[in-house]
C-alpha cells in the first residue's frame, strides 16, 4: 500500500502538520488518526471536543472529502494541503 505525504491545517490550534497517511485509509479513519496524533503532539486532549462533527477538506477544490471514500478515491495526492475543521 502506498503512502501520501499531506499537509494538514488545523484552525483550532492555528498550525499546520505534515503527515504520512496510507492512500487506502478511509477519510473517517484518517480524521480519527489525525485527531489522536494532533492531541498527543499538542498535549491537549480537548482540542477536538466533537470529533463526529469534524470534516477533512481539500484546499485545492475547497470541498469536504466524503467520509466513506479512501484518501486515494477522494483524489488526495502527495503534497496536497487539507484542512481539519
Amino acid at each position: 500500500m502506498s503512502e501520501l505525504l499531506v499537509n494538514i491545517y488545523c484552525p483550532s490550534v492555528s498550525k499546520s502538520y505534515d503527515f504520512w497517511m496510507p492512500a487506502g485509509i478511509n477519510v473517517k479513519a484518517a480524521v480519527d488518526l489525525l485527531c489522536d496524533d494532533i492531541c498527543a503532539y499538542e498535549n491537549n486532549a480537548g482540542i477536538f471536543a466533537e470529533r463526529e462533527a469534524l470534516l477533512l477538506c481539500s484546499y485545492l477544490n475547497r470541498q469536504a472529502l466524503s467520509m466513506e471514500m479512501t484518501l486515494e478515491q477522494a483524489g488526495v495526492r502527495s503534497g496536497d494541503r487539507l484542512a481539519l475543521i
